[in-house]
């Protein structure tokens, strides 16, 4: 191939540009929408502090081969023990130097930023999507879900990386969930508890925003990496997202004295009408997009983004209760308008929840490992458990080429 050189990127073009090399001809992958990206890579980010953040490209001849971004989650770091630096988004031809020269550049500013070890391929900012690099399951990936060429694994091992955390995506046929055996379950809870629930309603967001942060904190304080939210970080997100929201697919459980103590939230996965579309819900892309989300029927699939019951709860059935809840709404509209749901970003540390969702008829469907590198010597941790995954199948990594 041409010479390469690595430079620092600010031309978002030239940084799209590099999945049009990649996944040429590949009929799995599906863009990520730049507006995302970009949202992520930018001053967009509330993590963002404005110098925290670099990304790079690597020019071959006249065009962009390879890409990566590394960046410091300053607030998240000042919880950690160890100084760690992120490195997301990488993404390369198959060709060593190319990965070298990505990966050895991000490295050396995080440790000229003081940082001990790097976490990746992850995301800047919240754990919830872009996390981790894909090693078993190669299908379409569900909206936010990273996707890469299985070569990718091994250039990270090469260099040093061990896998540090997994990251399930967990799938279940909707109409094969166990409805009677929930619906019993849930009325039990409701009686011996006092619980109830509620949908997200799209004409009061700010309310259901300060719900959503109130069980998110009850839910996640104990966790490592948590922060807390407010009603006012969740609302923009909610406002983004109303024009795809499902409220069938919402569900906040509350205690006796009405405070929020429980929270589940699906979207439909908007992947299955990104085709085409290249990423960029443009001109040309939104009324493809918007077309095929009104009027496309099959295949409609949808995706859990958040999850989180209150720890004084979590012995309760309240889990049950709200999936319940989802899947008896509007007459059971759930389990006739989507085919399968996928329960992302579930922690293979996180038993209880691995636990729950197979209850629910899911099963793991793809994995993702988020890896770790030192960047000095006599640096050492420990990584999270994880679960045998041997068993998962592969998928068709076949469908790509070196």
């Amino acid at each position: 191939m041409a010479a390469y050189y690595i430079r620092e990127n600010t031309d978002w073009e030239e940084w799209h540009s590099v999945l049009d090399v990649v996944y040429a001809g590949n009929p799995q992958y599906v863009y990520p929408l730049r507006s995302d990206i970009e949202g992520i890579l930018s001053e967009k980010n509330a993590a963002y502090t404005g110098d925290n953040l670099k990304r790079w490209v690597v020019i071959a001849g006249q065009r962009a081969v390879g890409r990566i971004a590394a960046f410091v989650d300053v607030e998240r770091n000042k919880e950690l023990t160890l100084p760690a630096g992120g490195m997301g988004f990488f993404e390369t031809i198959a060709n060593e130097g190319v990965a070298d020269l990505l990966l050895e550049t991000a490295e050396a500013w995080l440790r000229g930023r003081g940082m001990q070890c790097v976490d990746g391929p992850i995301n800047f900012g919240e754990r919830d999507k872009f996390w981790g690099l894909l090693v078993r399951g190669w299908y379409r990936p569900i909206y936010q879900e990273t996707y890469n060429p299985p070569y990718y694994q091994e250039m990270l091992e090469r260099r040093g990386y061990r896998p540090h955390e997994q990251c399930l995506t967990m799938r279940g046929v909707v109409a094969e969930f166990p409805g009677e055996r929930l619906g019993k379950l849930a009325a039990r809870v409701r009686e011996r508890y006092g619980l109830y629930t509620r949908q997200i309603d799209a004409g009061n967001l700010q309310q259901g925003a300060d719900d959503f942060a109130e069980a998110y904190n009850a839910a996640f304080s104990h966790w490592p990496y948590f922060r807390p939210l407010t009603g006012a970080d969740i609302y923009p997100t909610f406002q983004q997202m109303k024009p795809i929201m499902d409220p069938h697919l919402t569900c906040l459980a509350y205690n006796r004295e009405g405070r929020p103590i429980g929270l589940a939230g699906l979207i439909p996965d908007i992947n299955c009408f990104l085709g085409g579309t290249n990423g960029k819900l443009n001109w040309l892309g939104l009324p493809k997009f918007l077309y095929r989300l009104k009027f496309q029927r099959r295949p409609r699939n949808c995706k859990g983004i958040a999850f989180g019951i209150a720890q004084d709860y979590q012995r309760q059935g309240v889990y049950p209760l709200m999936v319940d809840a989802m899947f008896q709404s509007g007459n059971r509209h759930t389990s006739r308008t989507y085919r399968y749901v996928d329960m992302a970003t579930i922690r293979g540390h996180n038993k209880l929840m691995v636990d729950t969702c197979r209850q629910m008829n899911t099963e793991i469907h793809r994995v993702h490992l988020a890896y770790r590198k030192a960047l000095v010597t006599g640096v050492e941790w420990e990584p999270f458990a994880m679960l045998d995954v041997s068993g998962v199948g592969m998928g068709e990594p076949q469908r790509h080429t070196k």
